[in-house]
């Protein structure tokens, strides 16, 4: 026998979701329809009302004009051009709502001027646009139009009254002859203000009967489909009760069931597995017992809201008693639960264990706030807590101090013995300094090797004995790595958090500038600045040429002088000068290098000019071809601030390159100082642009304590005589024995020595029988324009220079 297969029935919830659907579309038509219905009542309303307020205005309009015809008093024709303006307004709220596209704003105004009330003019408009069209509503509409040429007639005849009183009084023939046309408008108007009204009472009534019709027939509708509804509805709440149970018990999440004295009366699998209790011991047991004491106090207010029904429902993070004793933390969301027919109510509560959320959260948020390698603060957190305590001084007028540490010799722990010693340096150095403060204090890394510090209710002398203490506490650290032992200081500033400071960028700038102090005063060492501090202001204006510098760099206002390096022997050839940066001020005068490469120095601007200087001296060599055939070596200065940019040799070797410039004809010329405080990023410096033929001289040689030593790791070629040794060399022995001392040992490293600050031939001369082998100074050749070196045809006063033993003019 062959078998047939009979098309099975719908599934239940899609026979349900059908007829739901439906209904809902009967719904949705429903009050579309109402809400339709009901705006056009609403607007029929305000159109009726708009026409008793446009009526009242015209007559009263009419009224004042007829009494200034006849009086001429002012205040009659403000009164009738203030009526006036009512139906004028609604006849430009008509005009603006014909226009295609309609103009809704200048729409929305004349009905405004119109004395409409301003939450009708939606409604109103809506009506107009789409049905002003429809038969019940074309009459009053043709009839409101039909007003215009009144209208306008009317507000003619208030122009003609306005000119013809002013001057004198109009003879009484022609004022019978306006108020007879005043009273023929007025008729006019009335009688289309009857019209209107009467339009818009027949379209009330039509609309009126139209939802009479169509809410009998949706309510038939309504009924049948929701009498279908109503038995399927009976199945699927046996249905949906079976599902909800299965969900219950196989839920992930866990869900416990309380009356409302507080009883767990039911609970899921999932909720004795959070929980770590037996259903046999977590049934029937209060709920409270489960929450942490410390944390009762977080439901009470969102419970009582909505046992009150202010609320459907509430979330909040509890902690949690396991059965074991431990407690985690959870996410509980709880709902209450309506019955009716005798049935009580209950609440239903979702369980999640948010135990590991919570520990990442907390881990985050730690690690925002604090410095990963020493677990201090962090600069943002720093400055967030420095705000809060600006704010107590304000409001509590109460003393505390804000202090800027900065690590002193800390760079050469990292450059001799790496990264790795200086990391566990700076670790060590954290935990000493929180073992010397209070509770109540603040330190934190604010980069590198700076530290922030908030001493709390700290008087300025307090807090110069609490920074002296733990100053030296950091100079007695003696930290070993790898069996080299190395020894730090600190350069402290202090600065009073005050109720007057601005803001704590205010604080902070003037903490930075007392820590330059107190290395300025030698390193090592506490300034305890106070508001009224002289120096500090004197700093402040120093950091102002930040900003005049960016701008002289911005419009070039920068410039090169170069000054000759002459050999002291005729035996040697060759061209050789030092270019020297300069700048004009905004007026174009002259300022001295002293005034702005400190402060260029002092805060980090410095490199910027050096890049300025290099890439100016470049392409100016690139041009004067001729002149570079003769150059032996163009002396460029470098700050040490500029090694503090990696790329800096990859921008010399970009400009080389871009330029076609040989790399011999430029010889760097690098302080002491500098070379030792960046040694190996210096060396490292050297090295590269050594292969491209660059040359190197140490500048400022012998002021420092270390020359000698750090001179044998770098590859340098040339030495410059520091000028102080020189400038009295021919009345000093002491000096004169220090530039022999520096000249042999240069010597015997293969090092060219240039004696600085040469200001008479006396010194030439005995500096030549030292044997040095170049000279610069004053005395043998004043700096000029660097243009005027490299294109001496058109600067003849600079063309070649005679030998030195005719140059100088012997006192």
């Amino acid at each position: 026998m062959a078998s047939t297969t009979v098309p099975g029935r719908r599934p239940h919830r899609l026979k349900t979701a059908g007829l739901v659907i439906s209904l809902i579309i009967l719904l949705i038509a429903a009050v579309a329809f109402t809400v339709s219905v009901v705006q056009i009542q609403s607007a029929i309303t305000g159109y009726v009302g708009g026409n008793g307020i446009w009526s009242r205005a015209q007559l009263t309009a009419v009224s004042h004009l007829d009494d200034y015809a006849a009086q001429g008093h002012p205040e009659d024709l403000r009164l009738a051009r203030q009526w006036l303006d009512i139906p004028l307004g609604d006849m430009d709220a008509r005009l603006a709502m014909e226009q295609r596209p309609m103009d809704y704003e200048a729409a929305r105004q004349g009905m405004l001027r119109g004395d409409n009330h301003p939450d009708d003019l939606a409604g109103m408009i809506w009506l107009y646009r789409y049905f002003s069209n429809v038969g019940v509503f074309r009459k009053a509409v043709e009839a409101w139009r039909d007003t215009d040429p009144y209208l306008l007639e009317l507000n003619r005849i208030t122009q003609s009254l306005t000119e013809a009183w002013p001057t004198s009084r109009p003879d009484p023939a022609q004022i019978e002859a306006v108020r007879a046309r005043l009273d023929a408008v007025n008729q006019q108007l009335q009688v289309y203000a009857r019209r209107f009204r009467t339009a818009m009472g027949e379209a009330a009534r039509w609309t009126s009967t139209a939802l009479s019709v169509v809410s009998a027939v949706f309510l038939i509708l309504l009924a049948l489909v929701a009498w279908r509804l109503g038995n399927r509805l009976v199945q699927i709440q046996r249905s949906s009760e079976q599902k909800f149970r299965s969900i219950f018990e196989q839920s992930a999440v866990g869900i416990i069931q309380v009356d409302t004295r507080g009883i767990v009366i039911d609970a899921n699998q999932a909720a004795c597995q959070i929980l770590d209790t037996p259903d046999d011991q977590l049934l029937n047991s209060p709920v409270m017992e489960r929450i942490h004491p410390d944390d009762l106090p977080l439901g009470s207010g969102p419970h009582k809201a909505l046992l009150r029904g202010r609320m459907d429902s509430y979330t909040l993070e509890q902690r949690l008693q396991k059965g074991s004793g431990d407690h985690l933390w959870a996410r509980l969301t709880v709902s209450m639960v309506n019955r009716r027919s005798g049935q009580a109510a209950y609440f239903v509560v979702m369980l999640e264990d948010i135990s590991e959320s919570r520990r990442l959260a907390s881990e985050l948020s730690y690690q925002a706030t604090h410095d990963a390698l020493t677990g201090l603060l962090n600069r943002r957190e720093f400055e967030h807590r420095l705000a809060m305590m600006l704010g107590r001084a304000r409001s509590e007028h109460s003393e505390h101090a804000l202090c800027f540490i900065d690590l002193d010799q800390f760079k050469i722990v990292n450059d001799t013995s790496g990264h790795a010693a200086g990391d566990q340096l700076l670790r060590e150095i954290a935990r000493l300094a929180e073992s010397r403060l209070r509770e109540g204090d603040v330190l934190a890394r604010l980069g590198g090797d700076e530290f922030g510090l908030i001493l709390q209710n700290c008087n300025l002398d307090t807090a110069a004995n609490v920074t002296e203490k733990l100053r030296q506490a950091l100079e007695s650290i003696v930290f070993t790595w790898e069996e080299q032992s190395h020894s730090i200081g600190a350069s402290i500033g202090v600065v009073p958090i005050y109720a007057e400071a601005p803001d704590i960028s205010d604080l902070l700038r003037s903490v930075d500038i007392a820590c330059y102090m107190a290395k300025d005063g030698g390193r090592n060492r506490v300034y305890v600045s106070t508001p009224d501090d002289r120096q500090l202001h004197l700093q402040r204006g120093e950091m102002a040429w930040l900003n005049r510098i960016q701008a002289a760099l911005t419009e070039n206002r920068f410039y090169l002088d170069a000054q000759r390096i002459l050999p002291a022997r005729d035996d040697k050839k060759g061209l050789r000068y030092e270019v020297l940066v300069r700048l004009t001020n905004e007026q174009g005068e002259r300022v001295s290098p002293a005034e702005f490469l400190p402060a260029a120095e002092r805060f980090g601007i410095v490199h910027k000019i050096d890049r300025w200087v290099i890439s100016e001296v470049v392409s100016q060599l690139a041009r004067a071809r001729q002149h570079l055939e003769t150059l032996d070596a163009c002396h460029i200065n470098l700050s040490g601030r500029s090694f503090d940019q990696p790329d800096l040799a990859d921008f010399i070797v970009g400009e080389l390159n871009a330029h076609n410039i040989p790399g011999s004809k430029l010889c760097f010329e690098i302080t002491e100082t500098a070379a030792v405080h960046n040694l190996l990023d210096v060396k490292s410096f050297m090295t590269r642009l050594q292969k491209l033929g660059c040359t190197f001289a140490l500048d400022d040689f012998g002021t420092g304590l270390s020359s000698f030593g750090y001179l044998r790791q770098l590859p340098v070629d040339c030495l410059k005589i520091d000028g102080s040794f020189v400038r009295n060399i021919t009345r000093d022995r002491n000096d004169l024995a220090m530039v022999q001392a520096i000249h042999d040992i240069s010597r015997t490293l293969d090092k060219v020595t240039v004696a600085e600050c040469v200001e008479d031939g006396a010194a030439a001369d005995l500096l030549k029988d030292v044997g040095v082998d170049f000279l610069q100074g004053f005395g043998l050749h004043r700096p000029c324009r660097f243009r005027e070196l490299l294109f001496p045809h058109t600067h003849p006063e600079a063309a070649d220079e005679p030998p030195l033993t005719e140059q100088v003019r012997w006192p």
